[in-house]
């Protein structure tokens, strides 16, 4: 079973929202907890697709999730039953949008959203305008640099 138990939700379905969002990210539900969003994240999809397909897409994440014994069989399953499908495919794809960009259907979350989104981390970069680089950064040459 790769779901994990968080304990700040009293909902079992944010549980299954996070171990999803774990897979589709390769960010950890830790690193996805210190966006500070992971709350807002949910509530937020709750507000914007219907319950009934939201509560589908999180149904079948977790039987993949409690079947799914190590992280090759997780991807296989994952590419089979949700990318292979297109409205859990386009929930999938809304949810890695959002953890990463900040943004459902292109528009910002809030303004946390932008200064949170995994992009950031990825690319060793912060949000311009947002968070400061930090004193004399200037004189350290970019991660993966050629210079």
């Amino acid at each position: 079973m790769i779901i994990n138990k968080i304990l700040n939700v009293d909902d079992y379905y944010f549980d299954v929202f996070m171990s999803i969002s774990e897979s589709l990210t390769g960010f950890s539900v830790n690193e996805l907890q210190s966006t500070g969003l992971a709350e807002i994240y949910y509530k937020h999809i709750l507000g914007q697709i219907e319950a009934a397909t939201f509560t589908e897409f999180l149904n079948i994440s977790k039987n993949i999730l409690e079947n799914s014994y190590s992280q090759d069989q997780l991807n296989n399953a994952i590419a089979a039953e949700i990318f292979a499908n297109p409205s859990t495919e386009d929930i999938a794809n809304s949810i890695i949008t959002l953890w990463y960009l900040g943004t459902w259907e292109g528009a910002y979350v809030n303004d946390l959203s932008y200064k949170e989104g995994l992009v950031w981390n990825v690319m060793h970069a912060h949000p311009p305008g947002a968070k400061q680089p930090g004193y004399k950064s200037w004189g350290v040459k970019p991660v993966n640099s050629n210079v």
